[in-house]
């Protein structure tokens, strides 16, 4: 029997903004450069001010001392979370020949390429634009690492925006079906089994896909003879096959994330940490790119033909074109201000949390911290916190770094306390340094030196920091003292 029913719902859409938000926080400081380049380019209704923006504070910048341009940690951490009771200062200059030189490459991003592929595919809007959120979530290697509930909950909290799982599901077929081949995989049997679907049926690439498919667990464990008589084949076809697995790459977005790290190769540090009286500044360096607003000729020619009431195709034709124009840029200004209020409340939580380390600059005295510490204080998503921080470096007075090397693991004290591993690092270093050289410590005396003091590693513990910090076995120490 047909009901019917009358049911108010209230749902949300991705909007623009928020896709090219969240984008652009991907983007270091050089890269944005030639984003804001090409967007200048590309839209004659985009133009570089020297005027403050209609959201910044109308004072002349020009009177301020460098503590009034920046942002006291301790009375941003004190604001509401609400990102617009935020004030951000960021330190552009009119003096466009001071900007330093520029080291980035302009070749085309991992995620840029994926995006300009899902524009060539032939589907609905918002599949679209759930792909294309998709590829904003993906890792360095191509994998998307959060499952597919954790980010329709992502979207629901933090968006407002309802997503069912055969959505995301949909959206995520589209991001497979891109190039390089296995990109969007989920874990490492999807990504092969997504590569070898690409090639031509052949024997060898049919037999492989059995084994990814359904023995990759003994696959991964060498058990051959297993898999060979559970196929029925001989030794020669279970090689080609198995030939055809090694020649897969694991990491599809390996490849064209070191290509581009080759090209780029000087780093502009993105923020910048100061100390004055005994407090920290933080500020956003956004110099190297310039300020935005809508121009002034294409409003006025709008209202001008939106005020004749023509009805004639040609002048319909420009006056779409104008708005057109003129809502791409309002979008792109307002995504690069969200972009700028996320990085520098990112920013000032780590230099809330990692105080000590920017006053002294003493790896020993780096707290632990994680993400997930992060995203709680700034009330973001752990996804948007992670992409905040990639290739984003910060200049302090101790030299630039990047801000991953503020996260670290939390190793356990016999008082029940916690300290960094960077700590640990420290002080295994110091150990080096202030060893006998003709009889280097191992890696067991480090740890049972470390024990004593309160902190229990084991022994692989300090081969694997040691290996991090660059520093040589006790061997090859002891030969390289002994033919100095």
């Amino acid at each position: 029997m047909l009901k019917q029913e009358l049911k108010i719902s209230q749902r949300q859409r991705l909007s623009p903004v928020q896709f090219q938000m969240i984008r652009m926080l991907g983007y270091s400081t050089p890269e944005m450069e030639e984003v804001v380049n090409k967007e200048l380019e590309a839209n004659p209704a985009l133009e570089e001010t020297h005027e403050p923006l209609p959201n910044e504070e109308q004072d002349d910048d020009s009177q301020l001392t460098p503590e009034q341009d920046d942002i006291d940690i301790m009375e941003a951490d004190s604001l509401a979370p609400d990102t617009s009771q935020y004030t951000i200062k960021d330190n552009f200059s009119d003096d466009r020949a001071s900007k330093p030189q520029q080291g980035f490459a302009s070749e085309e991003s991992f995620e840029d390429s994926l995006t300009s592929q899902l524009d060539e595919l032939d589907a609905d809007k918002q599949t679209l634009d759930l792909a294309k959120y998709l590829v904003a979530c993906l890792d360095d290697n191509g994998y998307l690492t959060r499952s597919l509930s954790d980010i329709a909950d992502d979207l629901a909290f933090s968006m407002s925006i309802e997503v069912g799982l055969p959505q995301l599901e949909a959206a995520l077929s589209l991001v497979q079906q891109l190039e390089p081949a296995g990109v969007g995989a989920r874990d490492l049997r999807e990504c092969l089994l997504l590569q070898l679907r690409r090639l031509h049926s052949s024997p060898a690439v049919d037999n492989a896909m059995i084994i990814v498919d359904k023995y990759f667990d003994s696959f991964t464990a060498k058990k051959y003879s297993l898999i060979r008589s559970h196929l029925g084949i001989d030794d020669e076809d279970f090689r080609k096959a198995v030939d055809q697995i090694l020649h897969l790459d694991p990491k599809p977005g390996n490849t064209f994330a070191s290509r581009h790290e080759t090209v780029s190769s000087q780093i502009i540090p993105d923020f910048t940490v100061e100390q004055y009286g005994g407090n920290l500044y933080v500020s956003l360096n956004g110099f190297n790119y310039a300020k935005l607003s809508v121009s002034k000729v294409y409003r006025d020619m709008v209202e001008e033909l939106s005020a004749r009431g023509s009805t004639n195709d040609d002048t319909r034709k420009a006056l779409d074109f104008a708005r057109k124009k003129i809502d791409d840029a309002d979008t792109f200004i307002e995504a690069i201000e969200q972009r700028n209020r996320t990085l520098t409340r990112t920013m000032i939580a780590i230099a809330n949390t990692q105080k000590a380390f920017f006053i002294s600059g003493d790896p020993s005295d780096l707290v632990p911290m994680k993400l997930k510490d992060i995203a709680e204080v700034v009330r973001f998503d752990l996804s948007t916190i992670s992409r905040a921080t990639s290739n984003k470096y910060v200049q302090t007075a101790y030299g630039i770094f990047p801000l991953r090397y503020f996260f670290s693991d939390a190793i356990k004290t016999d008082e029940g306390g916690e300290v960094s591993n960077k700590k640990i690092m420290a002080i295994i270093k110091q150990l080096v340094d202030s060893e006998d050289k003709s009889s280097p410590l191992t890696d067991a005396q480090i740890a049972r030196k470390l024990n004593d003091e309160g902190y229990h590693i084991a022994r692989r513990t300090i081969a694997k920091y040691r290996d991090e910090m660059h520093i040589q076995s006790s061997n090859i120490r002891t030969t390289n003292s002994q033919t100095r």
